[in-house]
């Protein structure tokens, strides 16, 4: 893996059923009789992952893409990785004004907070700013 690295890595986001093998090679054994390692691939009961049955369980189900930077590693946020986040994390992330204009506000799907986080904490009209995670909160209808 090491090797892949220094040869560069391309990031792949997808969202689709498996009409095939149910999803199986992602989080369950495949094959399904496979003895072999790197045949147990997850917890997921080989009976799961069915299209049909998940299609009728999630039948509005979405996915969104934000935030995505690419460049070299520390190159997109101004931190290198594999520091020490500072500050107590807590329940609730908190974001901070430094850097945005006074009165900005964020637009749909826009970042709205988190630690490190330093443009408009504040959403248009109509958009709650809600958290994912401590570091990163984003603006939704």
């Amino acid at each position: 893996m090491g090797n892949a690295f220094a040869d560069g890595m391309v990031l792949v986001l997808s969202f689709w059923d498996d009409y095939a093998v149910n999803m199986l090679w992602l989080d369950s054994d495949y094959p399904t009789t496979g003895t072999a390692p790197g045949d147990k691939r997850g917890t997921c009961a080989t009976s799961s992952g069915v299209p049909k049955t998940v299609e009728a369980q999630s039948p509005n189900a979405q996915v969104i893409y934000s935030n995505i930077r690419v460049g070299p590693l520390g190159s997109t946020t101004g931190s290198q990785p594999g520091g020490t986040p500072s500050g107590t994390p807590s329940g609730t992330p908190t974001g901070t004004t430094t850097g945005s204009a006074p009165g900005a506000t964020q637009s749909v799907y826009g970042q709205c907070g988190g630690i490190g986080y330093s443009g408009p904490t504040a959403c248009a009209s109509g958009l709650t700013c809600e958290a994912s995670s401590q570091y990163y909160s984003q603006c939704l209808p």
